[in-house]
């Protein structure tokens, strides 16, 4: 049950519980009055005919009209703008204060938290920092991101992540995967992760256009993506791919990227965390304006 309260004044409030019905929120609303120390009047009842969308009212008396109004307009509002598959509420991390969380309920919090504090970490070594405040949407459908279909997204003009909750990521298909491996929850770890680094990336790169850095943007994902996964996990993914690090000469690309997903992330964590001056290379990361990273 959530509850969400208005107050106009001291002695006059509006106040709405939601309550699950199969997988919806319905609310019940008070509109509470005040009229001195001994009196109250509260309308309307709690009974609500979800066939009819009919809300019933109590008997109110003549002088209570005004407050009778007030309420009717509100219950015009509040069922269209709540009443939802899932009402969202607003959580944050205790460890990790600056993510916040707009969920239907609070089963993917400790999820989220848990992949925050692996990002943040795993970011920090590299003198990568959140700058404000990260704001994580979590939702139950699949996400239409640029034309295909995606479990998580970060949209850099509202500086907000969406991600579908675990639940409804392994519905989404009959056998969805990561890195050529069976999706479980240390993979949706992993892929909130990659997309709070997208959010820390922005919070450090400069004002450049992000089709010229994507290439960028998602060496750095990929790379902390597998190195917040467990020791053993990450090592199954490097072994199983048979590939290096990316060498002087090389070029970096979504293209690659498009065609070796599993490559593309392997050799992004080796090349990043086998480098002894990895500095140089996140600020050319940063500063990048072009398709794709010749390393150097």
């Amino acid at each position: 049950m959530a509850i969400w309260t208005r107050s106009f004044s001291p002695d006059c409030s509006l106040r709405i519980k939601f309550y699950p019905l199969n997988s919806k929120y319905i609310p019940v609303i008070k509109f509470i009055a005040r009229l001195d120390l001994e009196e109250i009047i509260t309308f309307p009842n709690e009974r609500y005919s979800k066939r009819k969308n009919i809300y019933n009212f109590s008997i109110m008396k003549q002088s209570h009209l005004k407050l009778l109004i007030i309420s009717i307009l509100f219950l015009l509002i509040i069922p269209t703008y709540f009443v939802s598959p899932a009402v969202a509420v607003q959580y944050s991390c205790v460890g990790t204060p600056g993510i916040l969380i707009s969920a239907p309920n609070d089963k993917m919090v400790d999820h989220v938290c848990n992949a925050a504090d692996r990002a943040i970490r795993f970011l920090g070594k590299y003198k990568l920092k959140p700058k404000r405040a990260i704001y994580i949407e979590i939702i139950e459908e699949v996400i239409n991101q640029d034309g295909y279909k995606a479990f998580g997204s970060y949209d850099r003009q509202s500086d907000r992540i969406r991600m579908m909750s675990l639940p409804a990521l392994l519905q989404s298909s009959k056998s969805p995967k990561m890195y050529n491996m069976q999706f479980d929850e240390e993979h949706y770890l992993g892929a909130l992760a990659h997309e709070i680094t997208h959010a820390i990336f922005h919070h450090n790169s400069k004002q450049i256009e992000e089709k010229w850095n994507n290439a960028a943007q998602e060496y750095l994902a990929h790379a902390t993506q597998l190195g917040v996964l467990p020791a053993q996990r990450r090592e199954d993914i490097i072994i199983s791919e048979d590939t290096g690090p990316w060498e002087p000469g090389d070029e970096i690309s979504v293209t690659y990227m498009g065609f070796n997903t599993t490559g593309f992330a392997v050799k992004s964590y080796l090349h990043l965390t086998q480098m002894t001056d990895p500095q140089s290379f996140i600020q050319i990361l940063l500063n990048h304006k072009w398709l794709y990273i010749s390393v150097p």
